[in-house]
Formats: structure tokens, sequence, C-alpha cells
């Protein structure tokens, strides 16, 4: 709930587009695989991901961190790679159901640096969830 309210992006009262509005470079959500901006919609796929870009939330009005939401219901693990966040952001991990309580989420604000900004290898059956800020 703390990340929720902390994060504008995530509580729109208008649906997402798909589109760039604001003119940031980058669609108000976009869809991906385990290759960035290439999503498998197919029947057999097992993964998917989606980024909110931050420039969008509230229509512009509170600009936001970028969220990265990856999902793997595989009973296999998968990389995932991550696009590419606009300088000097970089991505941070805020959850990942994988690991053990209490290193599963962090508290909004204090998510570690990834050290790989390319990629990251999502548990089977778990979800990721980043933020791309300073």
């Amino acid at each position: 709930i703390a990340f929720r309210k902390a994060h504008p992006v995530l509580r729109s009262k208008t649906h997402l587009r798909h589109q760039d509005y604001m003119g940031s470079g980058y669609p108000d959500i976009s869809w991906h695989g385990t290759t960035a901006w290439q999503p498998d919609w197919s029947e057999h796929s097992y993964t998917l991901a989606f980024m909110l870009c931050g420039q969008h939330a509230q229509g512009g009005a509170m600009p936001d961190d970028y969220i990265y939401v990856a999902m793997n219901v595989h009973w296999e693990d998968h990389a995932f790679e991550l696009p590419s966040l606009p300088p000097p952001l970089r991505w941070h991990l805020f959850v990942d159901t994988k690991r053990a309580a209490p290193h599963d989420i962090c508290s909004p604000g204090e998510e570690p640096l990834l050290h790989n900004q390319t990629q990251i290898l999502v548990g089977n059956r778990s979800v990721v969830i980043l933020a791309g800020r300073l």
C-alpha cells in the first residue's frame, strides 16, 4: 500500500493509452516479454512484463518513477531484458517474490540499485517490481 501511495503513476484516474502523449520518448504503458519491447502474446507464453512511464503520471501533472513489473508463471526461471531508462535514471529492486522474507520487499524509496541494468533473472512462478529513479 505504501508503494502505491508513493507512486502517482499507479493511481491514474484515466485509462492507459499505450501512447507517448507527453513527449517523454516512452508510452504511458509499454509491454515487454523476456526481450524488451517484444511481448509474447502467444497462448504458450509464460512470461509478460510492462513498464509505466513516470512522466505520464496524473496526465503529466505529477512526474514519478518508472515502474517495471515482470511476471513469470513458468516452472523455470527466465532472464528478462530490461528496457533502457532515460539518463540519469537507474533500475532499483522493490519486490522479488522468489526471495525469502524479509528480503522479498523493500520500503518505498529505499530500493537497492540493481547491479545489472540490462537484465534481471525472474524466478519460476514469481514477480519482480522495479522502480526507475535517480
